[in-house]
């Protein structure tokens, strides 16, 4: 993984997607790396939240409950990618990862070991061209991006 994960920063923050509450989890460290040429490809990890309907928030207990799937993510990133976690994004229908790696991973198999990690979530994976990191600064302040 790109730097030393054990030290980067991260924010809590709350804002209003599309009239509905996100919780988002920021790398502050990862502004140091926007746009670098080396970490192109922006792979996201999806799981979608099984008790969602209506709800405007996540499920808590739900939620908690996927603290190992998302350790698990992180973990697989970081053995199979040479890249940085930027993002976590959740909100009352699923929970978003958001790496940016450098080319030459094998995506598939990443997301193979993945599909059976969880016996009650699915996980959906994406990996696409992001150069400018969209994806990261469109969560950054103005200011900041």
């Amino acid at each position: 993984m790109a730097n030393d994960p054990e030290k980067h920063r991260w924010s809590l923050c709350e804002l209003d997607y599309g009239g509905m509450p996100l919780f988002l989890r920021i790398n502050e460290s990862a502004r140091e790396w926007i746009g670098h040429p080396d970490y192109g490809i922006k792979l996201g990890f999806a799981v979608q939240m099984l008790d969602s309907e209506g709800a405007s928030i996540p499920d808590p207990t739900e939620n908690e409950s996927l603290a190992d799937l998302e350790d698990r993510i992180v973990e697989t990133v970081a053995e199979g990618a040479d890249g940085i976690h930027v993002l976590t994004l959740t909100n009352a229908s699923m929970k978003e990862l958001v790496f940016y790696i450098k080319e030459g991973a094998d995506i598939g198999a990443m997301h193979e070991s993945l599909k059976n990690a969880d016996a009650t979530h699915e996980v959906q994976c994406q990996a696409v061209w992001d150069h400018d990191w969209a994806a990261f600064t469109e969560f950054l302040p103005e200011d900041d991006a």
